[in-house]
């Protein structure tokens, strides 16, 4: 099964996309009960992450979005990589940690080496903080980060070493660390959205945006489990009016041509499905303004 934190430093979670086979209906969402009991726990994490991932757009997928759309890169954008000495507590550490890796995802996916160092030079501090860094081959990393075309080859050393992670971190009873981890991808990853769409508006990534409702339930859904931390259950308070906006976006799926294809040598019919995503420019823009408040809020920048 694939993880979650598997994917966090080569996606950028706000070009998720619902369309094709692979995308989750909206009435098909996963909810949390509840009373959960502690033989599930597990069983629960993996569903709710393996919905994440099946949401998540490939980071080809992204780059060829940004060059269709014509989107010019620009690291105004970009969280300061000298914020690292904020984060002092283990949660903030594993935000961080997501959130730098959107970041690097995002210098990547351009071909941009300029201030890569510094990105992973802080999530090296970071995960050696949270006693993961061993996990990380930071060599390859920065190799690989500095040339556009090594997004196969370092998405595939991300997903190994990520992989790696989440193994231990539930090993060792801290799943709280994993679920950080991809609140900061995800919150970074929107507020680079949001703010490219302020500046060069597309129909296209208006969508990409409102698809966000999906993996804002899933969000919750993980971080729900472990609202007992202290952290965390107010991380759970400051992003509720987030996902109170987002129900106000309407989603809907319809159905397309199934189609016959060949998979380990047998036929297999695949239904293709596409998402029809619906909100008013107006509530696109509280949604971009609760998304700014958030990530200064969270670490206080």
């Amino acid at each position: 099964m694939r993880s979650l934190i598997g994917y966090a430093v080569i996606f950028l979670v706000l070009f998720t996309s619902c369309k094709g086979g692979g995308g989750k209906k909206e009435k098909d969402m996963f909810v949390v009960p509840d009373s959960l009991t502690s033989e599930n726990t597990t069983l629960l994490e993996e569903e709710v992450t393996e919905d994440i991932i099946d949401n998540l757009a490939s980071p080809v997928e992204v780059a060829e979005l940004l060059n269709r759309l014509e989107v010019p890169y620009t690291n105004r954008f970009l969280y300061p990589a000298s914020e690292v000495e904020k984060m002092e507590t283990d949660i903030q550490k594993a935000y961080g940690l997501g959130l730098y890796g959107a970041d690097l995802g995002y210098q990547a996916m351009y071909g941009k080496n300029t201030q890569i160092l510094d990105y992973i030079s802080n999530i090296k501090e970071l995960s050696e903080g949270l006693r993961i860094g061993q996990f990380f081959d930071f060599k390859t990393l920065k190799r690989l980060s500095e040339n556009r075309a090594n997004l196969d080859s370092l998405m595939y050393l991300a997903v190994h070493s990520f992989n790696e992670i989440d193994k231990y971190l539930r090993k060792q009873h801290r799943g709280e660390i994993s679920a950080m981890i991809i609140t900061g991808l995800w919150l970074e990853g929107m507020y680079l959205a949001t703010q490219l769409q302020k500046e060069y508006p597309h129909p296209e990534l208006k969508e990409r945006i409102g698809e966000q409702k999906i993996i804002m339930e899933d969000l919750f859904t993980l971080l729900r489990r472990y609202q007992e931390n202290k952290e965390i259950k107010d991380l759970l308070a400051r992003l509720t009016p987030l996902k109170d906006l987002f129900q106000e976006v309407k989603i809907t799926v319809k159905p397309g041509e199934p189609e016959t294809m060949e998979k380990d040598g047998r036929l297999v019919i695949v239904q293709h499905e596409e998402s029809i995503v619906e909100y008013s420019d107006e509530l696109l823009g509280k949604i971009i303004k609760e998304i700014e408040t958030l990530r200064g809020d969270i670490l206080g920048k």
